[in-house]
């Protein structure tokens, strides 16, 4: 019988201090959902193993030797798996995390699981090929897959076969009652919020930024960022292109509050939803993004909240970023839009509810 509160391990690649979309996620998760008692299980980002605790909520580093195409080595993982399952009543898995499946399947554990996939592996090349029939067997076994958008349910090939026991629970941010106002461009500003990764493309951006009439801030910090400099000083716009790095939650909600358009151009579909764009559609801007076979452009819908334009492609986004900035009743109509659509659409109380109900639904099934 599950204890009371009931008790959840979440299994994900890295935690707090560290930050990231998934990382986000699940802190959001343990410290936002009553009636459960929450442990994590992660790696440290290098080094040595520890135990510590963030938010009241026990976490557990195994130790790490380094990363191989972005997976830890941790070679002490399937015995902390295999200690903290012993405690729980069902485990939450975040992947894409190689360890995560790999550990479970060496320790063969009769806690059932259940599987956020945030999104698959992509271009890593052959040394995934091993994984693979790990990872259908894992998602196999899980008693619920769950999803951030339909369009990841419906076009994903590695979660086709398992549709019938698919939920689609879309991220989400906090929200407030405030009335609803449209946002109006006078600086024409644009933004992007993000790593400065590749698949990003914020290359895209900086090239495109040579056809718009208006000035970017790039905020984010990455191994692109000298390759990304250059590229503006080369192009020219190095004086209309400003990057920010690192910043505040005081500047950054700065910049939501003063920019003009929010852009996401990235390229592939290692972008599987984009949380940053509900960020700044609660904020009141219309968002430029590109149509990728994932949820990036379920949360922002082309001709209602923004424009969708094909990926990689500089002319395009520069052609969207204008037409928006140069009508100011589509964007007035966009910006509306897209408050209304974080609202009904994408909360944090949405998202902590239905992931508290698969809880609740599978020790039940279980």
């Amino acid at each position: 019988m599950p204890h009371d509160p009931i008790r959840v391990l979440h299994v994900c690649k890295h935690y707090h201090p560290f930050t990231g979309g998934i990382e986000n996620v699940v802190r959001r998760l343990v410290t936002g959902i009553d009636g459960v008692e929450f442990r994590v299980l992660t790696t440290a980002e290098r080094g040595r193993g520890s135990v510590d605790e963030v938010d009241g909520v026990r976490v557990v580093r195994a130790g790490n030797l380094g990363d191989v195409k972005s997976t830890p080595l941790a070679p002490t993982f399937p015995l902390r798996l295999r200690q903290q399952l012993a405690w729980a009543d069902l485990a939450h898995y975040h992947l894409p995390f190689p360890v995560g499946p790999a550990s479970h399947a060496l320790v063969r554990p009769d806690t059932p699981h259940v599987a956020t996939f945030h999104d698959d592996i992509i271009d890593k090349g052959p040394i995934v090929y091993p994984y693979e029939p790990i990872l259908n067997r894992f998602l196999d076994d899980a008693r619920r897959v769950l999803v951030t958008s339909p369009n990841m349910r419906d076009e994903c090939d590695r979660i086709r076969p398992f549709a019938d026991k698919t939920t689609v629970i879309p991220l989400g941010v906090d929200t407030d009652d405030d009335p609803i106002t449209p946002r109006r461009p006078t600086d024409r500003h644009v933004l992007f919020v993000g790593r400065l990764v590749p698949f990003k493309g914020v290359d895209t951006l900086v090239s495109a930024m040579g056809d718009v009439d208006g000035r970017l801030s790039v905020v984010g910090r990455g191994p692109e960022r000298p390759a990304l400099e250059r590229q503006a000083e080369r192009e020219g716009v190095a004086d209309r292109v400003t990057f920010e790095g690192f910043v505040s939650e005081e500047r950054l909600e700065h910049l939501y509050r003063t920019a003009d358009v929010f852009v996401l151009p990235s390229v592939s579909a290692n972008e599987s939803f984009g949380i940053v764009q509900l960020e700044a559609m609660q904020h009141g801007l219309p968002v430029v993004n590109t149509a990728l076979p994932t949820g990036v452009p379920y949360v922002s819908v082309d001709g209602e909240t923004g424009r969708t334009v094909a990926p990689g492609d500089p002319d395009a986004l520069a052609d969207a970023i204008d037409a928006l900035l140069d009508d100011p009743e589509r964007y007035e109509r966009y910006s509306v839009a897209a408050q209304r659509r974080v609202r009904d659409r994408f909360t944090s109380e949405r998202m902590l509810r239905d992931t508290r109900r698969v809880y609740r639904e599978t020790l039940d099934e279980a």
